[in-house]
């Protein structure tokens, strides 16, 4: 059944997201983005990065110090004895206020509160066929128990992300178009704004796990990555120049739905053919399913072709080859320095990644190989959550003005 709200708010109401860090913002916002994502830094350092005077670095510290964002830190200097004075650092007060990311699929909402520095500090999975309306009761209810666990007070909460699959507008917080979940038009970051009277930004599930990796993650120091996640759907995100890659409409990275087998399987998306139809978890539990094999995940699936299994082989040899290809385009295309590829389906170091890798490998051209990594990393349950908390921490330090306070409940 699909799911309609009309009546989208203007990026100008109440819960619209500004621009994404790390876009045009003014220097505080540019020294608060350095901070948290590659910590403690000195004011000459932030100064020379940052391209403005040490004295303008020193005013707007002065201001986050004052509202109690940052703190100040010492570091022994490293010299012989330990002598001279200590080098004085500033960085983000993890304390200062806490984040809820909430992440949707068409069976449970995931929720997961954490600090400023991403630490998570609690979290809880509610099933559930999600509804716009029974998604915010959700978030209401569960906000509260989770701030509760974690002692911090209401107050402290600063802002609420919330990730899922398919196109969105994140200047509107309107999900166009879910698949998955069967939503279309619907503007819920406007709805669970109204609810809980906290900011709230929407991204796709993929572009908020991307900003997760660059913000805490893997690729902090990487300014040109591409992102793959292999989900109940592919996922894709790109990040160039250190700024995530939307498109011009917010559609870049959907290459679940690239076409790769002509006149293939019909799509949730209308489409046939699409790389979701071949190697996304959903398609190969599928694809065993068909063949008749009794396997109920992805890992059980592996075991089966490591113990011999042609059909199992079959299966996940061709959803590693059809995925490398696309991968291998990629990297064609845009010459990342990485290629992070997140496993939250548990494939392991299996027959489907080592196909995936080798056709990574056989279809760039060699001087790709020597300047393009390609890192698969496990990643845990909370995962897609963790990003909605991340692009919470986004928006809350973008929109960051000097004249914020200190939450109530600090300290107290």
């Amino acid at each position: 059944m699909s799911t309609r709200v009309n009546g989208a708010p203007p990026g100008t109401e109440a819960g619209a997201p500004t621009a994404a860090f790390p876009g045009a913002r003014t220097t505080t916002q540019e020294l608060l983005g350095l901070l948290i994502s590659q910590g403690p830094q000195s004011r000459s350092a932030l100064a020379d990065t940052l391209h403005v005077s040490r004295a303008r670095v020193t005013d707007v510290s002065r201001e986050l110090l004052d509202a109690g964002l940052i703190v100040e830190t010492q570091t022994a200097p490293q010299r012989r004895q330990g002598k001279g004075r200590p080098f004085v650092h500033l960085a983000v007060d993890a304390r200062y206020g806490a984040c809820l990311g909430i992440s949707v699929t068409d069976s449970r909402v995931h929720l997961l509160l954490t600090d400023l520095s991403g630490a998570v500090q609690a979290e809880q999975t509610v099933p559930s066929a999600v509804e716009p309306q029974a998604l915010v009761d959700i978030v209401q209810r569960s906000s509260t128990r989770l701030l509760d666990t974690a002692g911090v007070p209401r107050q402290r909460l600063l802002s609420i992300g919330l990730a899922l699959s398919g196109f969105v507008d994140r200047d509107r917080g309107v999900c166009l178009h879910s698949a998955n979940l069967g939503w279309h038009d619907v503007p819920i970051a406007q709805l669970i704004t109204q609810a809980t009277g906290l900011p709230t930004v929407l991204e796709n599930d993929a572009n908020a796990a991307a900003t997760s990796e660059k913000l805490f993650g893997l690729a902090r120091d990487t300014q040109n990555f591409t992102l793959i996640t292999l989900g109940a759907s592919i996922g894709c995100a790109h990040y160039v120049g250190g700024q995530l890659y939307r498109g011009s409409h917010g559609g870049a990275g959907e290459i679940a739905h690239s076409t790769v087998d002509l006149g293939g399987q019909v799509c949730l998306c209308g489409k046939r053919g699409c790389l979701d139809t071949v190697a996304s978890r959903a398609a190969l539990l599928e694809a065993a399913a068909e063949a008749g094999l009794q396997v109920g995940s992805v890992g059980e699936l592996e075991r089966a072709a490591s113990h011999g299994d042609a059909r199992a082989q079959a299966i996940l040899r061709r959803g590693g080859q059809v995925l490398g290809l696309v991968i291998a385009n990629i990297v064609q295309s845009n010459e990342p320095e990485l290629v992070l590829i997140a496993d939250p389906s548990g494939f392991g170091q299996g027959l489907f990644l080592t196909t995936l890798r080798h056709t990574i490998e056989n279809n760039i051209l060699p001087r790709f190989l020597r300047t393009t990594r390609i890192e698969v990393h496990a990643v845990p349950d909370g995962f897609w959550a963790r990003g909605a908390a991340s692009i919470a921490t986004h928006q809350f330090l973008s929109s960051y003005a000097p004249d914020h306070t200190r939450p109530a409940g600090e300290g107290d």
